[in-house]
């Protein structure tokens, strides 16, 4: 089945402001398709919409050399992408939104040949693996770009401080952006870094200091979470599961709640029977925790030692119980 790619609205034109260069894109749509939307992925145009005639297609114009380009067919949940290539004349590229298939450029025909291998990955283990081998393949270009911008969200600090410590050629290119401010962001939450206070209230109402619960001769997991967050309901067994289990050792979980919602809030640590710690401001993404720590996404979560350092970051699914394991050695 034909992958949908999610690329966040967030990312940045590929370059700065350079030549620009006009370009010719003849391809092949859904043969149902009537009408398609053009856009860069700097998110600051507006898309322009292109019709479809028995099943083609055209688009000329004119962007910045490199501007990476995006191709949508809403109806049909379609979308293949294509980067502006070339210095000189108008550079013909052919686009078949059906395979994927984009030529007319050796970028092109390196980006088409990516997504291809993208849309054909069964797992998220393979998907980070593909990424990062693109990257080791295309440190000189655009396209180690793109891949790198999808691993933003998958690596831990040590991995992605490393890629934008590199210096290789690809980090120029603004998409790269997203990820260096991650790396600041991950920063104030790095392991090896003490753990930093908040006041927030209980679910009574009552402020708490997060230090009442950290720093004082136990191992704490401060879970950053939400009620409206899939994800991190998902996640609850997990973590009730090991709690469960450590809690005896002195093992403690500390909530810090994104919601905005008491009602929400407070029905899903009783429904999910989360009998730890529960604290929130209720500022949604404006919450202090979010702040503090740097958190851009949920869930995630630090461990901090029994003196308050941090020792782990995002220990989501069986990463959780290893490293507890190895701490209380069962």
């Amino acid at each position: 089945m034909k992958r949908i790619l999610t690329i966040s609205a967030l990312l940045l034109a590929l370059l700065p402001a350079v030549a620009q260069v006009n370009f010719i894109v003849k391809g092949k749509a859904h043969p149902e398709a009537k009408m398609l939307q053009v856009g860069d992925m700097s998110g600051m145009t507006q898309p322009e919409t292109v019709a479809v005639v028995d099943g083609r297609f055209e688009i000329r114009g004119s962007k910045p050399e490199q501007t990476f380009m995006v191709v949508l067919d809403r109806e049909h949940r379609m979308q293949s992408f294509f980067i502006v290539d070339g210095a000189d004349s108008p550079v013909a590229i052919e686009l078949d939104m059906n395979t994927d298939e984009a030529t007319g450029s050796k970028l092109n025909e390196r980006l088409s040949g990516l997504i291809r291998q993208m849309n054909t990955v069964k797992s998220d283990e393979e998907m980070t693996a593909l990424m990062k081998q693109a990257v080791d393949d295309n440190k000189d270009n655009v396209v180690g770009a793109f891949a790198f911008s999808q691993l933003v969200y998958v690596l831990d600090y040590a991995q992605l401080k490393a890629y934008v410590d590199s210096g290789d050629a690809f980090l120029q290119f603004p998409i790269c952006e997203r990820a260096k401010q991650q790396v600041k962001a991950m920063e104030l939450r790095a392991p090896g870094t003490m753990f930093k206070d908040v006041v927030e209230k209980d679910t009574t109402g009552v402020a708490h200091r997060l230090s009442e619960y950290v720093g004082h001769g136990q191992y704490v997991l401060v879970d950053f979470w939400a009620s409206w967050c899939g994800p991190c309901m998902q996640e609850m067994p997990n973590v009730k599961q090991n709690y469960d289990k450590y809690k005896g050792e002195g093992f403690l979980v500390v909530g810090l709640s994104f919601d905005r919602s008491a009602d929400a809030w407070k029905r899903a640590i009783r429904e999910k029977q989360l009998d730890w710690i529960h604290l929130s401001d209720l500022k949604f993404w404006q919450t202090i925790a979010a702040e503090t720590y740097g958190i851009h996404s949920i869930p995630s979560s630090i461990l901090v030692d029994p003196k308050g350092t941090i020792i782990a970051v995002d220990l989501r699914g069986p990463k959780l119980g290893q490293k507890l394991q190895e701490i209380y050695g069962f």
